[in-house]
């Protein structure tokens, strides 16, 4: 222990007490593009989305494996360490196990790090990807000896398959050739699409397919869970204390001929600097954990062509699996972008998605085989309402609001007219309308098939109170701006304001969930309603706000998020375990969503003004961000104790929204 820098924080610190989790928490780096590099600490593949270097080739989308891991082995007077694990056929046959030679493992701000150590050596391993290219450096060093007769030899792996699929052929399209310290991979499409440069003694390339990786996390979600990967070649470095071996990983348009390990290093430092600078002078006496997902939420951010063809930013909501959607990108977003002071990253996102409206709304995704993006979604365009409100207080910078005005406008004046999926306002009452057979529209949207789990069709609660704070939003707009278009919102605003009370449920003491045909309550408790409480205006009395708050914490809170739907409430789902049917059943039906947990904490201070207790509910998830996704915060978590994370391992929604609350409690 001694040999750590002083800067380990030990929130993202596994050692010999504890690596039993090694076989089980994930690392993961990313870069604007979308790329990435992830695998669990010990090594061992236990995802088909894990790899050393999966490139997004039309960012963020087209993400495909091409260099699976690097198999390590330190020789040192005649005696061999394997530093690597790797699971075969089953779960139970892990041969070898480098794991008994890990000694620590830890992020250097968001830099992983293994320390090996193998007898009386200890050697470090870092792994670092450029933010802006698509460049991936490795180092090992020797910390603590001058023995000049320690040998490494890293086996280089790699496959040629999209991140979603398995590898089944004993044939993998990809060979290898070298020209001096540079080796290229071709493919039967593409030639020399991947280079690498490494300052080795000699190499051996190797074209040998190796069989039945076992991937675990696979198998328990249901899906196929064995494939293979090809060798591709072994390098052999000479190691002491003063001389690193450093491995360069890159796409073949990058040029990698001045670049190296330190100065990417220093690079991406100087950034992370930055951002925690800016934070930590808005937010005083911030905990280095929360500091940690500060810099976790740079991960999230990308840069894509729009349909202008012009490279602008956008969110990924989650790793490993997902690409940039509207809902998730406009919840995210303050948190992400505002509260870590990237406001032209911001700007430029809700430019971007302005280009993207059609008939009143945004994108709900944009799928990895299409440049059409589905619209199916009735929240996105109202998400954006409080995205581009939080910007504009964060920045008071009135020139952007002009110029998104007569896009917001647009929304409502489609909202009121009628547009796809049956969304339209009900003229008697204010409320929005959404959804048909067949469609899901909100965000508990899991679909099997042609089986909607959670179909919520009429008019949802959380659709209702965003519609409520979009109308405020843009009266206020409207004013600053002198558009004399108040009186004609102001309208609306008193007709959802009181259409909205079809919602309260005296004798229950809360809302309902969605008014179905015929405005038919279901009373579902779902955490819906509490997005009534905790945005920036509200249709309802303080007396409900309390009861709300009351029913909802007892009933729905739980330590890293609120609950999708009451415990036993029919169709309650207490696991997310099994396979995809069965995973999707529970989705939206009890599951802990991490992202509702900042909304809890804002509504309950925005209620009580109790700031301690709003900041208790966020300090529970301390202890989240050293499993998992290390560093990060989960997508979902299981609704009955212990309550194990689920789902991504990284979602941006989950941080942002985290980082927003925390950010808000520090300024009232």
């Amino acid at each position: 222990m001694e040999h750590l820098k002083e800067n380990v924080r030990p929130y993202c610190f596994f050692n010999k007490s504890n690596l039993n989790a090694a076989l089980e928490n994930e690392w993961l780096i990313s870069n604007a593009h979308g790329s990435y590099a992830s695998s669990t600490v010990s090594g061992i593949l236990t995802r088909k989305y894990h790899g050393l270097f999966v490139l997004a080739e039309q960012p963020p989308l087209n993400r495909n494996l091409f260099i699976t891991k690097i198999e390590e082995t330190l020789e040192k007077d005649g005696l061999e360490y394997l530093l690597y694990s790797n699971c075969w056929n089953d779960a139970a046959t892990i041969i070898p196990n480098g794991n008994i030679y890990l000694d620590v493992f830890y992020l250097d701000e968001n830099m992983p790090v293994w320390i090996y150590k193998c007898s009386d050596i200890l050697i470090e391993k870092r792994i670092i990807l450029h933010y802006n290219k698509n460049i991936l450096a490795i180092k090992y060093s020797i910390l603590n000896s001058d023995d000049a007769s320690i040998n490494l030899s890293c086996n280089l792996f790699g496959n040629n398959r999209n991140f979603h699929s398995l590898q089944k052929n004993n044939k993998i399209d990809l060979d290898i050739t070298q020209t001096e310290d540079i080796i290229v991979l071709s493919n039967s499409i593409k030639q020399n699409f991947i280079k690498i440069r490494a300052n080795f003694n000699s190499i051996e390339l190797k074209n040998i397919t190796y069989y039945n990786y076992f991937l675990k996390e696979e198998n328990n979600r249901g899906f196929e869970a064995l494939e293979n990967h090809l060798l591709l070649g072994k390098l052999s470095f000479k190691l002491a204390k003063n001389n690193s071996a450093e491995i360069l990983i890159a796409c073949s348009n990058e040029n990698i001929d001045t670049v190296s390990f330190e100065s990417i290093t220093n690079e991406i430092k100087l950034y992370n600097n930055i951002v925690v600078d800016l934070w930590k002078k808005e937010v005083k006496n911030s905990p280095d954990w929360v500091n940690q997902l500060i810099l976790s939420s740079t991960f999230f951010i990308i840069k894509k062509y729009n349909v202008q063809k012009e490279y602008l930013y956008s969110i990924l909501a989650g790793y490993h699996w997902f690409g940039d959607w509207g809902r998730d990108t406009m919840i995210s977003l303050p948190g992400i972008c505002l509260v870590t002071g990237r406001f032209n990253i911001a700007a430029s996102i809700l430019t971007n998605y302005s280009y993207y409206l059609n008939d009143g709304l945004l994108p709900n995704r944009f799928p990895d085989d299409s440049e059409i993006p589905d619209y199916n979604t009735v929240d996105a365009s109202l998400w954006y309402f409080n995205a581009v409100f939080q910007y504009y207080k964060f920045t008071n910078n009135i020139t952007l609001i002009e110029e998104l005005y007569p896009v917001l406008k647009d929304i409502i004046l489609w909202h009121i007219k009628g547009t796809k999926y049956n969304i339209k306002i009900d003229p008697a009452d204010g409320l929005i309308y959404a959804g048909q057979e067949g469609s899901q529209l909100t965000w508990m949207d899991a679909k099997i098939g042609d089986y909607v789990v959670t179909p919520r069709i009429g008019k949802p609660i959380e659709i209702n109170a965003l519609w409520y704070n979009a109308l405020c939003i843009i009266r206020q707009f409207s004013s600053i701006l002198n558009k004399h278009d108040e009186s004609f919102f102001s309208e609306y605003i008193k007709l959802t304001e009181d259409g909205f009370q079809k919602y309260w449920d005296e004798k229950l003491q809360y809302c309902s969930d969605v008014l179905t045909l015929d405005d038919q309550p279901d009373n579902s408790l779902r955490p819906n309603q509490i997005l009534a409480l905790s945005l920036e205006y509200s249709p309802l009395t303080i007396y409900q706000k309390r009861c709300i708050l009351d029913n909802c914490g007892r009933l729905l809170l739980n330590y890293f998020g609120m609950k999708s739907l009451a415990k036993g409430s029919k169709n309650y789902y207490g696991k997310y375990l099994g396979n995809p049917f069965e995973r999707d059943s529970a989705y939206h039906q009890g599951t802990v969503w991490g992202w509702l947990l900042g909304h809890y904490a804002i509504a309950y201070y925005k209620v009580t003004k109790n700031k301690s207790v709003a900041y208790g509910f966020l300090e529970t998830m301390e202890k989240h961000i050293n499993e998992a996704g290390i560093g990060f915060i989960s997508e979902i978590f299981d609704a009955d104790y212990p309550h194990a994370p689920r789902g991504c391992i990284a979602q941006a929604w989950s941080v942002g929204e985290f980082l927003f609350a925390w950010h808000y409690l520090s300024k009232y």
